[in-house]
C-alpha cells in the first residue's frame, strides 16, 4: 500500500493499518530474535523501533528506502504515527515514555530540509556528536538525552562499547512503561517463591499476589492460560500467556501468529473470572543492538556505507547507519494505593488459579487499537 493511500484513508482506518502493521512487524523481529531463546529475558518495543527506523525512512531514497518500507511496513506514514505516539501520552495513571534518537557524526551534517521535517513531525532534534576525536563526550551526551527523556528512569544506560570511533549515524530509542493496574498489587501480600527458570534450576523472587476479577482464557493447542490484565484507566492491558506445563514455552512461542494472538484475546475467548494471581514483581531492563536482526528481515543497504542512500539526510556520501540501540525498562510492581476493590483472602471461592512461576509470554497493548507497544519472554525474573 502506498504512503499515499494510507493517508487517503480515515484517521481511525489510518491507525487501524500502522496498528496491524505494528502487530506483524512484532512478531517478524521476536521470529529473527531467535524461537529457542527461553533460558533468560527478552522484551522489546515493536513501535519504539518502527518509529526509529521511520526517522530513516524518511531521509532514505531508492533500494534502502524500499527495503526500510519493507522491513517496517509502511513506516512511511509518518503524521499518522506521530499521531498514535500522541495518543499513548496521554494514559492518566500508567508512566509510559517513548523516544527515538538520531546522532550523527560531525562529518555528515544534517539537511536543514531533513531536520525541519524531523522536527515538525516528531518533536525530535537530530544531532551531531564528535564520535571520530572525542567519543567520551558523545557517550555522554547520549546518555543525558536519554535520561531527560525518561525522565531519568534510565540513567547512565549507554556504556562506552556501544558506540566507536568510526560510526556514522547511531539512532537510540529509549521506552519506559510502569503500569498502574486495575487491581493493584499490594507489598503486605508479596512472598517469596520459587520461580522454575527450566526443569532443574529454580531461583527465589519476590511473587506479587492479587484476587480480582480479569478477563481470562484457555488454549488447548498449546496447552496455555491467557490472562488480561487492565491499568486503572482501561487505556492500557498486559496480557500474560502462561504454559500449563513449566517448560511449555518452547511450543506456544512455535505456535503463537499474529492472527492465533486476535483468536487468544477475541470476547469469545476471554471471560471475566474470578482469579486468585501470583506474578513475578518484574524491574527487567534490555538493551541491544538491533542491527543485525533487521538485517536478516531484509534491510542490508541502508546499514552499508558502500550502497546507502540516505541523500535525503545528508549530501555526503559513504553515509550509513551504524547502530539502533533499542533499550527497554519494564516495571510490574506493587501500588502503595488501593486503586479498585480486590477480593481477599477468604472472601472468595473457587478462584482459578493463575501462578506464573515458570517462563511465560507477555506483552502491553493499547486497550482500544489493541497496538502492541511491549513484547517478549520472561524467563528469569
Amino acid at each position: 500500500m502506498s504512503e499515499e493511500g494510507i493517508f487517503d484513508e480515515t484517521p481511525v482506518r489510518a491507525m487501524d493499518s500502522i496498528s496491524a502493521s505494528n502487530t506483524q512487524f512484532c512478531f517478524d523481529v521476536f521470529k529473527e530474535m531467535s524461537p529457542d531463546h527461553t533460558t533468560e529475558n527478552l522484551v522489546y518495543s515493536p513501535l519504539g523501533l518502527l518509529t526509529t527506523l521511520a526517522l530513516v525512512f524518511f531521509g532514505a531514497r531508492g533500494q534502502s528506502a524500499s527495503q526500510i518500507e519493507k522491513c517496517g511496513q509502511d513506516t512511511g506514514v509518518h503524521a499518522h504515527i506521530q499521531a498514535l505516539l500522541s495518543e499513548i501520552q496521554k494514559s492518566n495513571s500508567s508512566q509510559v515514555y517513548m523516544s527515538s534518537g538520531i546522532f550523527a557524526d560531525t562529518g555528515y551534517p544534517f539537511l536543514q530540509g531533513y531536520l525541519d521535517c524531523i522536527e515538525q513531525l516528531y518533536k525530535i532534534k537530530p544531532t551531531t556528536l564528535d564520535f571520530m576525536t572525542n567519543l567520551e563526550d558523545a557517550r555522554m551526551q547520549i546518555n543525558s538525552w536519554v535520561e531527560i527523556k525518561t525522565k531519568g528512569e534510565l540513567e547512565g544506560f549507554f556504556p562506552y562499547e556501544d558506540i566507536m570511533p568510526y560510526d556514522q549515524l547511531v539512532l537510540v530509542n529509549p521506552v519506559f512503561f510502569r503500569g498502574k493496574w486495575k487491581n493493584a498489587f499490594h507489598k503486605e501480600r508479596t512472598q517469596t517463591m520459587a520461580f522454575w527458570m527450566d526443569e532443574f534450576r529454580s531461583k527465589p523472587v519476590q511473587m506479587m499476589r492479587v484476587q480480582g476479577l480479569f478477563k481470562l482464557g484457555i488454549i488447548n493447542d498449546p496447552q496455555a492460560q491467557v490472562l488480561q490484565v487492565s491499568d486503572v484507566d482501561g487505556y492500557w492491558s498486559m496480557v500474560i500467556i502462561l504454559p500449563r506445563e513449566k517448560m511449555g514455552l518452547r511450543q506456544v512461542i512455535k505456535e503463537v501468529t499474529p492472527e492465533k494472538m486476535n483468536v487468544w484475546l477475541s470476547s469469545a475467548s476471554l471471560e471475566d473470572t474470578a482469579v486468585d494471581l501470583y506474578l513475578p514483581r518484574l524491574r527487567l531492563v534490555c538493551q541491544g543492538d538491533y542491527t543485525s536482526i533487521l538485517t536478516s528481515m531484509g534491510m542490508t543497504d541502508v546499514l552499508d556505507p558502500s550502497v546507502a542512500d540516505l541523500s535525503g539526510i545528508t549530501v555526503e556520501e559513504g553515509f550509513a547507519v551504524s547502530k539502533i540501540i533499542h533499550m527497554l525498562l519494564l516495571e510490574v510492581t506493587e501500588d502503595d494505593f488501593m486503586l479498585a476493590p480486590t477480593r481477599q483472602n477468604g472472601q472468595a471461592e473457587n478462584l482459578s488459579v493463575f501462578l506464573a512461576n515458570h517462563p511465560f509470554l507477555i506483552s502491553v497493548r493499547k486497550s482500544e487499537t489493541q497496538t502492541i507497544i511491549l513484547y517478549g519472554i520472561i524467563s528469569n525474573p
